[in-house]
This record gives structure tokens, C-alpha cells and sequence, in this order.
């Protein structure tokens, strides 16, 4: 190398020293907190809230570019709505050469969301000049690397209904986030991870909620979706389509080896019956809100149980003196088991203490139990909804209409070897304030025990009876 060449490198050199020396010396000494007022009165413009930094600002270059933002907390006409513990927000270097700014990495640590619903419908974020419905983006496209979240909380109200919800230590990532200019925001594409430690919602308590999100130009997926509930493993599948006229769901959810001593405590009832569950979900459905979600639901809903034990009440007691005592409900025995955790949801707060005073105590086995429903149009109907004990079987038939909370023709009925019926009883109307007919005797079943015991049980051979059961649940031997 000639001397014109190394004196040349040694200016390059020292140049480059020299940035590098002066870019140290701002950083050090430039005190980005004295623009705090403005970035809060620019943030408040943006987002129509109040935007608080109550602690330090802090500027980096090295290693990368950026800025991190302590203490911030976020109100709505005085009431909290969001807080977090620390923002950082991570920029490239070259784009601000021409005056740009891109964003390469947004993180947020320890954020808390408040979320309340008032009477009225609407929400505590909502501001005179912004509704929450805006979907449409500005006409730049705009991208963004990684968008990270740790140990979040969400905490939600209705005040109207009085439901509480609330999410603990979650975390997300959402990686290469990309939206087209003037395009909705459903037509955003990402890959991103969710996992919350724990999540309670209208009395049911989930936990180890992780989810994998995947999401390309007007199309959603959640798969695998996996969770741990009622002492079970729960795993599924969600799937949108944003694109249409109105947003299309699926679902496909499925709970292996839950308890159902677990789904009595979620309803506050007694945990008297113990045993193993297994529940397979399918469902469709669209709309642009959860009722109209509702009205639309299509699919099957499976639930199924062997070797359950009822700790308290002998049903096969309760039957045997049924017509001696006239006052046992069959559809709080059928509802209460038969339907499941969906009968503990529909009849939380009845009295069951009439078939604990007919059975006078004791214990029950319940072989099997099976609850299939088919779902259209938010009504699910009964297509194979039975139990068996030792000596007998009870089935159901009717709907539930979940759009408008009725019980359709709902008829829980004892059976005999043939799913003939010896007494029904219906029940319909409101879930809410249900009508419940009396006990409808169509055999006396103590007279068919007397008969069997006295040779006769050819006493109804050849005599037809209504087939009210045809299916998987067998008549106890």
C-alpha cells in the first residue's frame, strides 16, 4: 500500500471515529425526556385518550435504535383503561436518513387492560371522535418485524349483565406483521404465538392456554388451540374468513379425560358425581356479532362418560319408588345427567333435594352415559341423549333453542328392554322460568317386577308400544 493510500484509509478511519465519538456524545448528553410533554399531547391526539409517561424516557442507537418508555399509563374521561410497566420501541437507522420512520420491533412489558361494557352497550376505550368499529387503514402500507407482549392481564365488566372475565400472565408474539394501504385490517398477515397462564370467565377457570395464530389476507387460523380444563386436556382448532360479506367460523374443540366432579364445582353445585368425561364439538357459523354468530351455528356436540359414580343419591331407588312417592322430577334426573355439563349449565340452581329424599341416601354406578346433539341454527336437538344404571335406562328427546333460551318439547323418559316408555315428563319454555308437566305413567313397572317374578313375562309379548329410544345406550341386563 503506497503512502497516498494509507494516509487516505487513516482519514476514512478517523472520520468514522469521529461519528462515532460525536453520535456517543449526543446520546449521552441529549436528554429525551424534555420532549415527554409532546410525545404525550402527540399520543393523546392519535389515539382521543390520556396518555401518561410517569416515568423515564430513554434513547438508544447501540445496539440497535430505539426508545423505551417507563411507567405508562392510559385514561378515558379519568378512568384507567391501560397501564404498562415499560414500552420499548425499536426503529431502523437508514430510513431516517430520508425523514422515515419503521418500526422494526414493538415490546411491551407487564401491560394491564380494564376493559368495562356500561348499560348501554358501549366501551370504556371509546371516544366521541373514534369508535372502535373503524376498520379501514390509511392508504400507507406499513410493516412491522416483531410485536412482543409479557405477562399481560386483561380484565373485562359488564356492567349490564354483571359477568366478569379476566386473563393472567400472558404472553404474545406477533412476527413480520404486514397490512396493505387502504386495505381492512382483516387483510393483515402474521404468524404470531399466545399463551396466558390462566384465564377465568362466568365462573369456568382455564389454564395453560396456548394458542398458534396464523393470519394471510382475509383468512384466520388458530391451530393448535390447547388448554387445560375441568381436570381434562383440551385441544382444537379455530378458522375464519374475513373476506366475505359477513366473517365464517369454525370450530372444532375436543376435551379428553375431564371430570365431571370438576364441572359441578365450576357451577357451584355439590361435587357428588364422579367420573371421566369426553367431549368432541364441531360447529360453523357467521356473523358479524355474537348473537348473530348464534342464530347462525351448525354442527355436533358429542359428550360421553362410562364407570361414573353418584355418591349421594340411588337412582335406581329413586325410580323404584317413584309411584309410591309421585314427587321426584324425571327432568331434573335427566338434565342433571344426562345433558351433562350442558344440564348443570341450564338447570344451575335447581333443588335436586327431592331425588336425594327418594333415594334415601346411597351410591349409583352409571355404566354409560351419552349425550349426542345436533346443532342448527343455534337450536341443538337431541339425536342420542341416554344413561344406564344398574337396572335401568332413562333417555331424553326435544331441543334447546339457545337463540331464544327456550326449551323445546324436551321430554325425559324411564325406558324398558324394548325403549318403550313406563313415565315421562315434559318441560318447556324459558330457560329461565321453565314449565315442567306432571309425570305422565304410561306402565307401572312394579307391576312388570311382579310379573317377571311370577313367570308372566309374556304379559306384553306381542303388544305394541311407541319406540321412544333406539339408541347406543344398551338396557341393563
Amino acid at each position: 500500500m503506497n503512502a497516498k493510500m494509507k494516509k487516505a484509509l487513516f482519514i476514512l478511519i478517523g472520520a468514522a471515529a469521529a461519528i462515532v465519538l460525536v453520535v456517543v456524545i449526543f446520546v449521552l448528553t441529549f436528554d429525551i425526556n424534555r420532549y415527554k410533554p409532546r410525545i404525550e399531547a402527540a399520543a393523546s391526539e392519535a389515539s382521543g385518550l390520556t396518555v401518561r409517561i410517569n416515568g423515564k424516557l430513554k434513547l438508544a442507537l447501540f445496539p440497535n435504535a430505539g426508545v423505551s418508555l417507563e411507567d405508562i399509563l392510559i385514561q378515558n374521561k379519568g378512568a384507567v383503561i391501560a397501564s404498562a410497566e415499560k414500552t420499548e420501541v425499536e426503529i431502523k437507522l437508514l430510513p431516517l436518513v430520508k425523514r422515515k420512520i419503521v418500526i422494526q420491533e414493538i415490546g411491551v412489558i407487564t401491560p394491564k387492560f380494564f376493559i368495562t361494557k356500561d348499560r348501554k352497550g358501549h366501551f370504556n376505550f371509546e371516544t366521541p371522535e373514534r369508535k372502535p368499529a373503524e376498520k379501514e387503514l390509511p392508504a400507507e402500507p406499513f410493516k412491522i418485524g416483531k410485536i412482543f407482549v409479557k405477562n399481560g392481564q386483561v380484565h373485562y365488566q359488564d356492567e349490564k349483565s354483571g359477568e366478569k372475565s379476566e386473563a393472567n400472565g400472558c404472553d404474545l408474539e406477533v412476527k413480520n406483521l404486514a397490512v396493505l394501504g387502504g386495505r381492512s385490517i382483516f387483510a393483515s398477515s402474521y404468524d404470531g404465538n399466545l399463551s396466558c397462564r390462566e384465564v377465568k370467565a362466568r365462573g369456568l377457570k382455564i389454564s395453560d392456554v396456548q394458542v398458534v395464530m396464523k393470519s394471510r389476507e382475509g383468512s384466520f387460523e388458530a391451530n393448535p388451540v390447547m388448554m387445560k380444563i375441568f381436570g381434562g386436556e383440551g385441544k382444537g382448532s379455530v378458522k375464519g374468513v374475513m373476506s366475505g360479506e359477513s366473517p365464517e367460523y369454525t370450530v372444532d374443540f375436543a376435551i379428553t379425560k375431564f371430570r365431571f366432579e370438576e364441572v359441578l364445582g365450576a357451577f357451584k353445585q355439590k361435587k357428588s358425581i364422579r367420573g371421566e368425561l369426553n367431549l368432541n364439538s364441531h360447529l360453523e357459523m357467521k356473523g358479524k356479532n355474537a348473537n348473530e354468530m348464534k342464530r347462525s351455528a351448525q354442527g355436533e356436540i358429542s359428550l360421553r362418560g362410562q364407570g361414573l359414580l353418584h355418591e349421594s343419591i340411588d337412582l335406581d331407588r329413586v325410580l323404584e319408588m317413584y309411584e309410591k312417592t309421585q314427587h321426584v322430577s324425571l327432568v331434573d334426573m335427566g338434565a342433571f345427567f344426562i345433558a351433562g355439563p350442558l344440564g348443570t349449565l341450564l338447570t344451575k340452581g335447581y333443588d335436586f333435594g327431592s331425588l336425594y329424599e327418594a333415594s334415601l341416601g346411597g351410591k349409583s354406578t352409571i355404566p354409560k352415559l351419552v349425550s349426542d346433539w345436533k346443532v342448527e341454527n343455534g337450536v341443538a336437538e337431541a339425536k342420542d341423549v341416554a344413561f344406564s344404571t344398574k337396572q335401568n335406562r332413562v333417555a331424553m328427546k326435544g331441543k334447546l333453542d339457545f337463540v331464544n333460551e327456550r326449551f323445546d318439547n324436551v321430554i325425559v323418559a324411564v325406558l324398558d328392554e324394548k325403549g318403550c316408555v313406563w313415565f315421562r315428563q315434559k318441560i318447556h319454555g324459558s330457560f329461565r322460568h321453565p314449565r315442567v308437566e306432571k309425570v305422565s305413567i304410561l306402565r307401572s313397572m312394579a307391576e312388570s317386577v311382579r310379573n317377571l317374578f311370577d313367570n308372566a313375562s309374556e304379559l306384553f309379548t306381542g303388544e305394541e308400544c311407541e319406540i321412544f329410544y333406539t339408541g347406543s345406550v344398551k338396557h341393563p341386563k
